[in-house]
């Protein structure tokens, strides 16, 4: 019968690895110019902003000139204190910087207001139609997510415009862009009188 070497007996051998020598990557400025390609440009360091003079440091005051600006006031119902609204301008023309009831925009604008007879800032706000509730429940047949699309995006939406004196509405701009002016109910004589 043969024998089995013990395990002292046996040799083992393993074949030699020799891992393959790195070199060191050559400069990337001698790799740039065998290739003919040019060199970056140097990296960007910071430097501190330059102390700035004031803008109007090299202008001297003149004797006799104005002040400064002061603010210009922000009431415009100059008309009801009883002083002139426009240099020159007779009682009844529009006065600039008045916009007419049927040209109101999105954001507040100066009107004069047909009921109290004061110049004031308009008030908006927005109300949704039937139209809306209907592109609604429309897009929530798509999706119940898409119910509120309309809402937010405000799709078909009416703009009222408010005197911000005294509270009462002076025009409404509908989705279709339509511009409907309200004034004050003139009395009508009775035929009886």
């Amino acid at each position: 019968m043969a024998s089995v070497p013990a395990a002292k007996d046996v040799e083992r051998h393993e074949p030699e690895v020799h891992a393959p020598e790195i070199q060191p990557a050559p400069p990337a400025a001698a790799v740039a110019q065998t290739q003919g390609i040019e060199q970056a440009p140097p990296a960007y360091t910071p430097q501190p902003p330059p102390t700035a003079e004031p803008q109007n440091a090299h202008i001297t005051p003149v004797v006799g000139s104005p002040g400064p600006a002061t603010a210009l006031p922000t009431d415009l119902n100059t008309e009801q204190k009883g002083l002139p609204t426009t240099p020159g301008a007779a009682p009844g023309q529009p006065i600039l910087g008045v916009v007419p009831l049927d040209k109101l925009g999105q954001s507040p604008e100066w009107i004069d207001c047909p009921f109290c007879k004061r110049r004031t800032l308009t008030r908006i706000d927005t109300e949704g139609t039937a139209m809306q509730v209907i592109a609604g429940v429309a897009c929530c047949l798509l999706c119940v997510c898409l119910a509120c699309i309309p809402c937010l995006a405000h799709w078909f939406e009416d703009t009222n415009y408010y005197c911000s004196q005294c509270g009462k509405k002076v025009a409404k701009r509908s989705d279709s862009g339509v511009v409907e002016v309200y004034g004050p109910e003139k009395a009508v004589p009775s035929q009886y009188a």
